[in-house]
């Protein structure tokens, strides 16, 4: 039941019916979904459960079978940025409709049943959040943290481009210092002082290496976004063969290269990534109560219609107040 999510062309792909549910009306027993997909569906909600802390509330989960299915044609320009404009539960239920589950699997059973501090520490979302796999349900707060996520990195690289002062960087991100044991290998750990780079709600993004330390700080967020993109995607993407060109003179060949990935999330990322590369400059919605960071694509001032809705709202009001 995997889709395969062109990146480097348009393609026809089969897109399996989504819906957005409260958990608590989720009767198991009566899913059209097969008893394999029944059975993964009770332990996705269980694990998911635990792993959260709680009762998880709204979820986006599959809504049937096979030939449910219907095609659709896909690519992936525009994905992220349509992704990070998502404001409401409301918003990701159309999404996900459109084209389909992010591709994160649940925690496993011994994952979250653990007793063990080390194993507990992989709960935290930079790992459940980030396990590529077939899902047959996400809990909205998987949503939720990639789309905010996805608009951290792009006000990041905003701040990148623009590069006027170290102060833009500062807005997003912070250098702070952790004593504690660090290396690959227990032989090499001692205590010592590392700096990490975290966003400004306290979130841990990564260790600096020992010789990024001294560097400038744009050099830093730029390594920072790198590595950020690194892991969304290392595990996501997938290269296969394209077009065969010959060379009658040389009796040699060309294999063109395609990408894919099974993960539709991966599809996303895979498009920041590209925005990054491409030099794109990345924008604010003009909506004053939005803000949001975007990718302009012709004259778009804003991140959807509704935005657009609301900053002519805000210009009329003020017009007003002024007459």
């Amino acid at each position: 039941m995997y889709n395969y999510y062109p990146l480097s062309h348009s393609s026809k792909i089969n897109l399996y019916p989504v819906e957005l549910v409260e958990t608590d009306h989720i009767l198991v027993e009566e899913q059209n979904l097969g008893p394999a997909s029944k059975e993964m569906l009770k332990n996705s909600i269980d694990n998911w459960s635990k792993a959260l802390g709680g009762r998880i509330s709204y979820v986006i989960k599959l809504a049937g079978l096979e030939e449910d299915s219907h095609q659709m044609v896909f690519n992936n320009k525009e994905l992220m940025s349509e992704f990070a404009s998502l404001k409401s539960i409301k918003d990701v239920e159309a999404f996900s409709k459109k084209y389909g589950l992010l591709g994160i699997k649940p925690p496993d059973y011994d994952q979250v049943n653990s007793q063990s501090p080390l194993i507990k520490a992989t709960l935290q979302p930079n790992f459940i959040f980030t396990n590529y796999g077939f899902s047959v349900l996400e809990p909205i707060e998987l949503w939720q943290w990639h789309i905010n996520g996805v608009q951290k990195i792009l006000r990041l690289y905003h701040a990148v481009k623009k590069a006027s002062s170290d102060e833009l960087i500062y807005e997003i991100v912070e250098i702070k210092m952790r004593r504690g044991m660090f290396g690959s290998l227990a032989e090499d750990r001692e205590v010592t002082d590392r700096y990490f780079v975290h966003w400004t709600n306290g979130e841990a993004i990564l260790m600096l290496p020992e010789d990024f330390e001294e560097k400038p700080l744009l050099e830093i967020a730029q390594y920072t976004l790198a590595k950020i993109l690194e892991s969304r995607i290392s595990d996501g993407i997938n290269l296969g063969t394209g077009d065969l060109i010959s060379n009658p003179s040389t009796k040699g060949f060309m294999i063109t290269e395609r990408r894919y990935t099974r993960y539709l999330l991966a599809a996303i990322y895979y498009e920041l990534w590209q925005t990054i590369n491409d030099s794109k400059n990345v924008y604010l919605c003009e909506n004053k109560n939005c803000r949001l960071p975007l990718v302009k694509f012709g004259r778009k001032k804003y991140c959807n219609e509704a935005c657009k809705q609301e900053a002519y709202r805000i210009r009329i009001a003020e017009k007003e107040g002024k007459e």
